[in-house]
């Protein structure tokens, strides 16, 4: 283990912070989807109590996904198909993030934990769920198929001499160790 790579100097060097709490939404709205049915078939308490935690979480993880994610449209380099992905992205964050909000306020004001017309709550914090799951696709997308905010990836999607240069403070270190396992691949070395 190299524990030269600990202490979050990833964050450094990330465009804005909004990759940092994307996962929230998309981990918690499932997990609290699953609480409330399980709660539902099984007249559970804790479950409910789960399934409310959860979701408050999801909201508050929301929240911080929208305003991190506002925030972050203008700081990375991008073409027209990430701007095009990015705007349906940012509608459906605002969707989600009202929903989490009536879904919350409902929940809040049940004090026996199950919320009145538990059925159309369960289609509401479904629909959330899948709007939550829309949007990590959209952000995968975004990244993983179209390089946004992938710094190798920025002289291709906006090349600028700026936009090229490599922080500082993360070395060039990827051909000096040859010996290094990669499940099989080779490396074309020809930069």
């Amino acid at each position: 283990m190299d524990y030269s790579l600990l202490g979050f100097s990833g964050l450094a060097q990330m465009y804005n912070i909004h990759p940092a709490f994307v996962h929230f939404p998309v981990a918690l709205f499932p997990a609290a989807l699953l609480f409330y049915l399980l709660g539902t078939a099984m007249k559970g308490r804790s479950l409910f109590v789960a399934g409310r935690a959860c979701l408050y979480l999801a909201a508050l993880g929301t929240a911080a996904a929208v305003w991190t994610g506002l925030a972050a449209g203008d700081s990375i380099p991008h073409n027209e198909a990430i701007h095009h992905i990015m705007e349906t992205h940012e509608a459906i964050g605002i969707a989600l993030l009202v929903s989490a909000a009536v879904l919350s306020a409902w929940s809040f004001w049940q004090a026996d934990q199950r919320p009145r017309g538990a059925w159309f709550f369960l289609a509401g914090l479904a629909f959330s769920t899948f709007l939550a799951l829309q949007n990590g696709d959209l952000g995968s997308r975004m990244v993983y198929l179209e390089g946004a905010g992938v710094r190798p990836a920025v002289s291709v999607i906006s090349p600028s001499p700026a936009a090229e240069e490599r922080p500082k403070d993360l070395p060039d270190t990827h051909g000096q160790n040859q010996g290094h396992p990669h499940g099989g691949h080779s490396h074309n070395h020809s930069h």
